[in-house]
């Protein structure tokens, strides 16, 4: 076994195809095919379910990949190692972050993290979950702040702070007159949501079943990935839509009254640090995360009693 078969097996991974694989690498497909046969008999068992289509690893490749991006990262980290042993905070911190969060999250601690440490480069992408895993296993962030729970293999979550829900009522709305709202008071079919596969829409279909047709007398159907979108909607046309509690701080003052709380058992979401097991800015993570919750009301960084909504994500 050599450094070059494993990277020839992550490859073809990555690229789905040894077609694709043998292309990037600049070999031959049948150089490619060998390589894997050879890495295959020396590890004496399969990697690639070959009578599948598309190409399926068996649970031996699956845990050899997971290695191999392990060796990669340590690998890799090596060249930056005299900047995680400078006492200065220094470098360059890559985060990826949901599109529910990241809008009302960064501006809340950015300005303070960069007086504080003026020699911290923070890199945001705002990514979904999905992405953020993907990028996080193959080294291309540092760091992930989603909603969890969240099932993913070679990664470790650690609970940061904890969101409310609220509601956002059109001033048309029947129910906009009340201070609170009952999640059985109201109809599914006047919200308007998210694309599904979004996390936060997943949560929002645990409160309640949602339907996918537009409100009665609509003729638009609204699917978005951006909750700012879904309130400008429900400001020009009656219905509703929720929003996560950060998101609420940034309501217009003509606006703020049709911010409803949840009356009763209110519901909440779960925001982790996700990191690969295998990481190495420990030191600017923790500092990006110090300023960060130093930032948030400190009742937000307190688990409540309220169930957590499930995102019902696995990678």
């Amino acid at each position: 076994m050599n450094i070059n078969q494993l990277n020839y097996f992550a490859e073809l991974v990555y690229q789905g195809s040894f077609t694709r694989a043998a292309e990037r690498l600049g070999i031959s497909q049948p150089a490619l095919s060998l390589q894997i046969n050879k890495l295959e008999k020396e590890l004496n068992f399969r990697l690639i379910d070959r009578l599948k289509k598309p190409m399926v690893l068996t649970p031996e490749g699956e845990l050899l990949l997971e290695r191999i991006e392990e060796i990669t990262k340590l690998f890799d980290s090596l060249k930056d190692v005299a900047l995680e042993l400078d006492e200065n905070i220094r470098g360059t911190l890559k985060v990826g972050i949901i599109p529910t969060l990241a809008p009302y999250f960064v501006p809340l601690f950015i300005n303070d993290l960069n007086n504080r440490y003026p020699d911290l480069t923070l890199e945001v992408e705002e990514i979904i979950t999905e992405e953020i895993m993907s990028s996080l296993k193959l080294g291309e962030l540092d760091a992930g702040i989603i909603s969890t729970p969240v099932s993913a293999s070679g990664i470790h979550f650690q609970p940061l702070f904890y969101e409310r829900f609220f509601l956002y009522i059109s001033d048309r709305h029947p129910l906009y007159q009340q201070k609170s709202i009952n999640l059985q008071d109201f109809d599914p079919e006047d919200l308007w949501y998210l694309k599904e596969g979004n996390c936060f829409q997943n949560q929002v279909n645990a409160l309640c079943r949602l339907a996918e047709t537009p409100i009665e007398g609509q003729n638009l159907a609204y699917f978005s990935n951006s909750i700012e979108s879904l309130r400008r909607i429900v400001e020009t046309r009656k219905g509703m839509t929720f929003i996560p509690e950060l998101a609420t701080a940034g309501v217009a003052p003509e606006y703020e009254d049709m911010v409803k709380p949840i009356s009763g058992h209110q519901p909440v979401r779960e925001i982790s640090l996700a990191v690969s097991r295998v990481h190495w800015k420990k030191r600017l993570v923790e500092t990006f995360l110090e300023v960060a919750l130093q930032n948030l009301p400190d009742r937000m960084k307190i688990k409540p009693e309220s169930s957590i909504l499930d995102t019902q994500l696995k990678f």
